[in-house]
């Protein structure tokens, strides 16, 4: 095949791989999309061609699977379209390196190992480029989570979490989920050329049992009783959300909604409250905080708070019944241009119409909410998108509520992404989360990953039920991401030292 019409089809498959994520969810879409990479990659002549295919792939998946953020920049910051569009480019080519790198390290790995190859059995050295591959990229995901506060969208193992291989996610997390995808890619292109077809066949079939198996063990019990919970979806248009000319609207709307009906717990979406907590009427807090005593109500609300040193946070407050002071919480993990400028990119933030942009980070160690016996943790917007970000509330809580804000990407695929987000951040904590959004999805997740009641997007809404605590420890809570990304690194020396043991044997049998 020409390298051109290589490159074609990388970036054809990486863009078709969307398909198998939120909303669509044909996931082994995406195993064909990636079995695809892997055989252009064994038939790419040099690291140098290894790398462009690794980016044109990765090009076409975030291009048209992250390539939303166009209509937040364009339609919802004020950025001119010539801007936004470059802007969009830079972004989905830096997304792209994370698939492009891993591919050169990998196929430099496979020269370095080829005069091994001549020693191993044609079995030994198809497992291990399958072994290899699928670590290198799984790596290069990793890699990406721990860049600018983390993006971990279109990760690999989101789209396998309705499959009969989500069993493995409360023991080895996202990353782990995310390697067994591409070790199958890896058994599926076995599969069509008809190479190692019964070993293949035997590690599928072992892979998938063990996921059932582990989908059987309960990690986690439940907790207490019940609590019952409202959870409000404002759906303020984000254009009208800070203009000064609503500000007074909205918040008496979301009183009214609060004190409609009492529940245990009611939670507002993130900055719901548009103003700094400061600044709220005093009528309104008192009248929030008579509600909450006299219904026993625990209100959380979103809101922006300023600290004796004028540095702001995004926060929760919490309102609870017979308690004197407010608690709160400060949202740890922010959003990189939105609510702080990366070093070296204030230019381009200040260039961005968006309030709330100059926001201090809260202190990783703050205490969980009080709820009776319960604790409750906190996950404010872009804090969803890691594991090991989530996994700091565990053990000493029993539920975890996430509220955010993705009204600035309404209508476009980062809702449904973002909601089989959280449900994986579930699935690997063993915890049930409430989450709340402004336009949608606002959903009850239990400990499963399953959504247990939603409402719909771009409607207002108050989404109500009951929610079990749950006390426990999964494996991965435990443990979060370094098994699998140690496993990652280890298994490339290993099968070094495997080659080389296979040579010597070869050169004592042949002198």
């Amino acid at each position: 095949m020409k390298f051109y019409a290589a490159l074609a089809l990388a970036g054809t498959s990486g863009a078709v791989s969307v398909l198998g994520w939120a909303p669509f969810g044909w996931w082994p879409v995406v195993l064909v999309g990636y079995a695809i990479l892997f055989w252009l990659l064994l038939n790419s002549g040099t690291a140098l061609q290894a790398c462009f295919l690794g980016f044109v792939f990765g090009f076409g998946l975030h291009l048209f699977g992250s390539g939303w953020v166009f209509g937040a920049l364009h339609g919802k910051t004020g950025m001119a379209l010539i801007p936004s569009v470059l802007s969009i480019f830079v972004f989905v080519f830096y997304l792209a390196l994370f698939t492009a790198i891993p591919c050169l390290c990998w196929r430099i790995f496979q020269k370095i190992n080829q005069a091994n190859a001549k020693a191993e059995r044609h079995s030994i050295a198809l497992f291990r480029a399958v072994v290899t591959f699928a670590g290198f990229i799984t790596l290069g995901e990793w890699v990406r989570s721990l860049c600018f506060n983390g993006f971990t969208s279109l990760a690999l193992g989101y789209s396998l979490i309705d499959t009969w291989l989500a069993g493995y996610a409360p023991v080895i997390g996202l990353y782990g989920l995310s390697w067994i995808g591409f070790f199958l890619s890896g058994l599926l292109f076995s599969l069509v050329t008809r190479q190692q077809i019964g070993l293949s066949l035997l590690l599928l079939s072992s892979i998938v049992g063990v996921s059932l198996a582990l989908n059987q063990m309960s990690w986690t019990q439940p907790a207490g009783a019940p609590l019952r919970y409202r959870l409000i979806q404002a759906n303020v248009a984000q254009e009208h959300k800070f203009d000064p000319k609503f500000v007074q609207q909205q918040t008496i709307r979301l009183i009214d909604l609060i004190e409609r009906n009492a529940a245990d717990i009611i939670v507002t979406p993130e900055t719901a409250f548009p103003i700094f907590l400061n600044e709220l009427p005093g009528d309104a807090l008192s009248s929030l905080q008579h509600f909450s005593q006299q219904t026993s109500s625990h209100v959380f609300m979103g809101i922006a708070s300023i600290a004796a040193n004028s540095d702001g946070y995004n926060s929760v407050v919490h309102i609870a019944p017979k308690q004197g002071v407010m608690d709160q919480y400060n949202k740890v993990v922010l959003m990189p241009f939105g609510e702080y400028s990366p070093m070296g990119f204030g230019w381009f933030t200040k260039s961005l119409s968006i309030p709330l942009k100059d926001m201090s980070a809260g202190v990783p160690d703050q205490s969980p909410f009080t709820l009776g016996e319960e604790k409750v943790g906190t996950l404010i917007c872009h804090e969803d998108l890691t594991g090991q970000t989530a996994r700091r509330w565990l053990p000493k809580t029993t539920l975890l509520i996430n509220p955010s804000n993705l009204a600035w990407f309404e209508g476009s695929l980062a809702i449904t992404q973002r909601l089989q987000i959280v449900r994986m951040r579930a699935k690997e904590l063993g915890r049930p989360i409430l989450r709340v959004t402004n336009t949608g999805i606002t959903a009850h997740i239990d400990s499963y990953g399953k959504v247990i009641g939603l409402l719909p997007e771009s409607k207002e809404g108050v989404l109500m039920g009951r929610v079990q605590p749950v006390r426990g420890f999964t494996p991965y809570a435990r443990l979060g991401d370094w098994p699998i990304v140690l496993g990652c690194v280890l298994s490339l020396p290993l099968f070094v030292l495997i080659g080389l043991w296979g040579r010597r044997r070869l050169t004592d049998v042949n002198p």
